[in-house]
């Protein structure tokens, strides 16, 4: 804000100071249950502890200003073993909304520019809330006008000189902690440590940590341990000693115990033992769980999967924002999670230490392999070579139906989404096409395919409206996300010669089919895609 921003913004204002305080207990008003009445002002001189503002929780420490705006939620819980010394300020601020020879009306402001934790310098602001507090009932009453110039020239500087900090201040200090912890879990570490790094006082880190994480340093550590060794357990062939070693501890008996402790049964039974309690954190191995006659306990979904799970809202990216409770995990006490890769390094983040997570590799391994693996995994590879068998089955009574109607025809696949256009290869929407049903591509997608494996690395490429015309193709399937997309799309059709005059435009052999459907690559719907294309080539 500029000077004269500042000026306008504290001009035609009054202001009613309510509470003008000091005192080394927490307020009545920061019980956490009560919205505050007024707008609050918090210096805390001296102390340690934390604040939590409408569910936002942060650090009060020495020196820590914080500005509290009416009708917020404030739950203040300060150290015991920390001398304590809090100043604050409530108050009321009204602009003046009308004036005449008869009178003045003011409105109530009921917010404020500035809010949550404030960094700030010097000691000017200090000496206002010492000031305002010498003797805040005279100030409230027989010396009101002074009480009020006080606080505007507190509330003026406030305005000109601090800046905010981040609401998340202590959960970034405190993903420091986590973070470090996944990375050196197999050494020695102190909770002494981990404070040290957070730049907390231990007491106030461990009590920050157990709020938080709902167990404390030491138990979660030997939690995340305990995940890892599951971890290999599951995915290597080494024995229990070396595990031991490798998760940090060097006596294989204490290993063991500790391991049954947290998870009621010993590491060799842990590999043999059956009907695991799973949660999927990618909707494309949900599938393939349901493929193989599993039903994750969590799951996240895709609305085409026939059974009914606790359907869990999570990231498809990993630029996505995590949002779910680990509470929501920990409820369903979990022996296994499965992701994609793409999404692991979250899932670690968030919950390693509630159940070992297995990514499977997603863009680098196809489908085939997908399912291959996670069979592995649970102890299913029978399911998986049935389900394989079964869907060449179909694939081949579905191709010789294609050969008789269509013959050596080309297949073009383009994607209208987010204004952009993609023409695919042979994965993800194409699978069924040029896989299954081994359908011929256009030269140009076919010489980009030639370098990956089937099935891996390449996916779709970036097209302009006019560059259709170098995919020209004896039919052409089209999947649009939304309706605007198809409406851009049969504009094109409509409007640009490139796409008139495509061979299946022009032939009459162009196709839309549903988007939710053909982006998903798991093996039950993969199935459900090859039976909609034997329905429409009886329709060709």
């Amino acid at each position: 804000m500029s000077t004269l921003e500042h000026g306008q913004l504290l001009s035609d204002v009054i202001f009613e100071i309510e509470q003008a305080c000091k005192s080394t207990e927490s307020p009545s008003w920061a019980g956490g249950n009560v919205p505050l009445a007024q707008h609050i002002l918090l210096y805390v001189a001296k102390g340690d502890g934390s604040i939590r503002i409408d569910g936002q929780l942060n650090r009060i420490e020495r020196d820590s200003l914080h500005v509290l705006i009416l009708g917020s939620t404030v739950d203040l819980q300060l150290l015991s073993d920390s001398s304590t010394e809090l100043y604050w300020i409530a108050f009321d601020w009204f602009r003046l909304t009308e004036s005449s020879d008869t009178g003045r009306s003011y409105l109530r402001e009921t917010s404020f520019p500035l809010q949550g934790k404030l960094r700030t310098s010097g000691k000017e602001f200090k000496r206002y809330f010492y000031l305002l507090t010498s003797d805040g009932q005279q100030l409230k009453q027989r010396n009101r006008l002074l009480g009020q110039q006080y606080l505007y020239e507190l509330l003026e500087g406030l305005l000109r000189h601090a800046e905010p900090v981040a609401n998340n201040e202590i959960e970034g200090r405190l993903r420091l902690t986590l973070e470090y912890m996944q990375r050196h879990y197999r050494e020695e570490i102190r909770v002494n440590k981990l404070a040290e790094l957070a730049q907390l006082h231990p007491s106030y880190y461990a009590q920050i940590f157990k709020r938080t994480m709902d167990k404390t340093p030491v138990s979660y550590l030997t939690h995340l341990r305990m995940n890892k060794a599951k971890e290999m357990l599951l995915m290597t062939d080494k024995p229990v000693n070396d595990i031991a070693a490798d998760v940090g501890y060097e006596d294989e008996f204490y290993f063991s115990r500790r391991f049954k402790e947290t998870s009621g049964y010993s590491p060799t039974i842990y590999t043999r033992k059956q009907g695991l309690n799973i949660i999927s954190l990618s909707s494309p191995y949900t599938d393939h769980l349901y493929t193989l006659g599993l039903r994750p306990c969590a799951a996240q979904m895709h609305r085409f999967m026939p059974f009914v799970t606790k359907e869990l809202t999570l990231p498809k990216h990993a630029t996505d924002t995590w949002e779910i409770s680990r509470q929501a995990f920990s409820d369903m006490k979990p022996d296994l999670i499965v992701c994609k890769d793409n999404v692991l390094s979250k899932a670690r983040a968030h919950i390693n230490d509630i159940a070992p997570i297995v990514p499977i590799p997603w863009v680098s391994k196809d489908i085939y392999t997908h399912l291959k693996e996670i069979a592995e995994l649970v102890d299913k590879e029978q399911a998986a070579k049935q389900w394989m068998d079964n869907h060449e089955r179909l694939a081949e009574r579905v191709r010789k139906k294609a050969r008789l109607l269509i013959g050596d025809a080309t297949v073009a696949i383009c994607v209208a989404r987010k204004n952009d256009l993609r023409i695919y290869g042979t994965r993800n929407i194409g699978h069924i096409f040029y896989r299954s049903l081994q359908f011929a591509m256009p030269e140009r997608i076919s010489a980009a395919q030639a370098p990956h494996a089937i099935g891996t690395g390449f996916n779709w490429m970036s097209i302009k409206p006019d560059e259709m015309k170098e995919f020209e193709s004896d039919y052409l399937f089209i999947s649009c996300e939304t309706e605007a997309d198809h409406m851009r799309v049969m504009q094109l059709i409509r409007t640009n010669r490139n796409w008139m005059e495509h061979p299946a435009v022009k032939n009459n052999k162009l196709y839309f089919i549903d988007w939710e459907k053909w982006i998903v690559y798991a093996p039950h719907v993969i199935d459900q895609q090859l039976e909609e294309i034997e329905r429409l080539l009886g329709t060709m």
